[in-house]
């Protein structure tokens, strides 16, 4: 299958960027649209090594911004929670990839929220979550993403991304962190090997806390060892804090996909 980054080559992706010093790190992402072969197009921003060695594959982690940010301008995506991300992973001695889309108003990254405990996943993704996974396989076959960790974390609209994307493929992410998000408890089987972290604020209005806490519930009775963190007074604005936990960026650079992989992975 034939991929392309318009605007610029894959090559760009790993440009040098300025000293982290002189810019906020959000500032130093690169924007690209990635269009398939049929011709589905998603823009991104995408945030890379400063000096890449070319033999090395790197940890990547697709971001899926709220509802707040949807739109066309390949900008907002970058304002609520990224930031705070990005701010510990600068901070790391080793590289990560991060690849944040952006979905447009009427295209999110799931047909409808899990809202309600009847809640049942559709049978097919959307185009927006479907082509954001299709771009992180584009970077493993490029041979840049490492794909025994690759990682998804979402916010609110994409902590609902998340919990869709993860029931799709469990083997594909190596683990997850949905944030005031909820999926289809019917799955939880399926990813009781995956390591998931969750977030919610009990306070939350926008989005009920239970949505999470089904999920939560259903993962452990299937012998899941899904950790959560429920934030007492926490309302829907908790990403910061949740990305601000010391712990989170080093725990989720450690999973790492079993070696062992199903005969139809070919990346």
């Amino acid at each position: 299958m034939r991929h392309r980054l318009v605007t610029a080559g894959m090559f760009c992706l790993f440009l040098s960027h300025t000293a982290f010093t002189q810019f906020k790190p959000e500032e130093m992402m690169k924007p690209y649209v990635y269009t398939n072969e049929q011709g589905e197009a998603l823009a991104c921003q995408l945030w890379a090594p400063q000096f890449p060695k070319p033999d090395k594959k790197y940890p990547l982690i697709l971001f899926l911004h709220g509802s707040g940010e949807c739109g066309n301008d390949n900008i907002l995506q970058t304002r609520a929670g990224l930031p705070t991300l990005l701010k510990r992973l600068v901070l790391l001695p080793d590289p990560v990839i991060v690849v944040a889309p952006q979905c447009q108003n009427g295209n999110w990254w799931v047909k409808k929220l899990a809202m309600h405990p009847d809640y049942k996943a559709a049978k097919e993704p959307t185009p927006s979550l479907e082509v954001a996974v299709e771009l992180c396989q584009h970077l493993i076959q490029a041979k840049q993403a490492d794909p025994d960790r690759l990682y998804i974390t979402g916010l609110s609209l994409g902590g609902f991304g998340t919990w869709d994307a993860i029931q799709r493929d469990p083997a594909f992410f190596a683990a997850a962190v949905p944030i005031c998000g909820g999926g289809d408890p019917r799955f939880a089987a399926s990813l009781k090997d995956l390591p998931l972290w969750v977030f919610h604020g009990r306070e939350d209005k926008n989005v009920p806390v239970d949505t999470s806490r089904r999920m939560v519930q259903a993962l452990q009775a299937a012998g899941s060892d899904v950790i959560y963190t429920e934030y007492e007074k926490g309302s829907h604005l908790i990403w910061d804090e949740a990305y601000s936990e010391k712990q989170l960026v080093p725990w989720l650079l450690k999973q790492t996909r079993a070696t062992k992989k199903p005969w139809w992975k070919f990346w």
